[in-house]
């Protein structure tokens, strides 16, 4: 099994949108083999602060994860010139 908490950080000014896009994620990804639980929230003090935990049968089956058309193009979005991150995404894996 593999878990992955995730915190990102974005512009306070498009937290909302970033968090839809975020949201948009949910369901193809639930549909993915492999995948036992994905969630989404916000932070409650930090606006710019969105939050996901990824529970997986396998590290393989995150991998691939990483590779599918949604999340493609989720980085993509989230790395437009108008959208930059304040810093790298964290992730932490156990």
């Amino acid at each position: 099994m593999q878990t992955a908490f995730i915190r990102v950080t974005v512009r306070p000014d498009h937290a909302d949108r970033d968090a839809r896009a975020m949201l948009d994620l949910v369901e193809p990804t639930l549909g993915e083999p492999g995948c036992i639980a994905y969630e989404f929230c916000h932070d409650l003090d930090d606006p710019g602060l969105l939050h996901c935990f990824e529970h997986w049968k396998t590290c393989q089956a995150l991998d691939d994860h990483a590779s599918t058309a949604h999340m493609r193009a989720l980085l993509d979005e989230f790395g437009s010139a108008d959208r930059t991150l304040g810093f790298a995404p964290h992730l932490s894996l156990s």
